[in-house]
């Protein structure tokens, strides 16, 4: 279900600091941390690179065009993929 049109876009105050530094045009790390992956990603980010929190560890992502509108947290998954494995008899006849 899409999110109402009159609602606006959720920006943790992390986010909105870094807003303000990059309108101020004040020294940012090229490479900034963000722990709250409910953000959603502004359009001043473009071609950045940033490092989302998956839990232990960061995901580094380049923020594209394309990106921009979706939330940090759609890019990082927590869990590692688990794929259930084949059974004996399918892999006996191959």
């Amino acid at each position: 279900m899409a999110r109402s049109k009159w609602k606006l876009s959720f920006f943790s105050i992390s986010i909105w600091r870094r807003i303000i530094m990059l309108k101020k045009k004040k020294y940012l790390r090229r490479e900034q941390l963000f722990y709250d992956r409910s953000s959603t990603i502004p359009e001043c980010f473009s071609f950045y690179a940033i490092k989302i929190h998956k839990g232990r560890r960061f995901r580094k992502l380049r923020i594209s065009r394309y990106n921009v509108g979706f939330k940090l947290g759609e890019f990082s998954y927590p869990r590692k993929p688990y794929h259930f494995p084949l059974k004996k008899s399918l892999k006996r006849k191959k």
